[in-house]
């Protein structure tokens, strides 16, 4: 994982097995948006979907802006792909994870929810490049993986109430403010 040190690591996989075994796709689909914002990150807010209710891939997409959500919503993602900035992790199958990620699995003793649940993060720049997270990105996904889940149990109601949480990982202490928000086309009354 590149810049990641062991521990981040395996507190990334602790939080992804515990946000898959939670299920938040039940509880939330594609078409709903969280702004998370976070002052001690430069960049933000985030506009975060939790993937699995509608599509068969499940994960968690942290959009870099309103825009690259907005065009998630209104056109196929094979025609806007090109056009996001992302920080995402998707769940695998085993057969389908890359080898070294198993492979690390094994031998750091990693955390997974299943064999169908090996978490691959991963960095989408504009023109679909992708790489593996930077440190501060994997914190951000890690951050997000725990706290989502308790955001959609207490906003359940949908109203664009503001919920703090504080997280402490690796590379120091967090807030993050998150609410749910709508990103329509602008002028049509969805956005805000």
């Amino acid at each position: 994982m590149g810049t990641v040190s062991a521990e981040q690591a395996r507190d990334f996989y602790r939080s992804a097995a515990s946000f898959y075994r939670q299920t938040p796709w039940r509880m939330a689909g594609e078409g709903e948006t969280i702004e998370i914002r976070c002052q001690q990150l430069s960049g933000g807010p985030w506009y975060a979907v939790i993937l699995g209710k509608q599509i068969a891939i499940k994960g968690l997409m942290l959009f870099d802006d309103r825009e690259g959500r907005r065009l998630m919503q209104r056109a196929s993602y094979e025609r806007i792909a090109d056009r996001l900035q992302t920080i995402a992790v998707h769940f695998e199958d085993a057969a389908q994870a890359r080898p070294e990620d198993v492979a690390e699995v094994r031998e750091h003793g990693f955390e997974i929810a299943g064999p169908n649940a090996y978490p691959l993060s991963f960095r989408m720049e504009i023109g679909r490049q992708f790489r593996e997270p930077h440190a501060w990105e994997l914190e951000l996904l890690e951050a997000c993986l725990w706290i989502i889940p308790d955001f959609l149990k207490r906003a359940q109601d949908r109203k664009p109430d503001i919920y703090g949480y504080a997280f402490d990982g690796a590379i120091g202490r967090m807030s993050l403010d998150l609410k749910w928000v709508r990103v329509g086309r602008p002028g049509s009354g969805e956005s805000e």
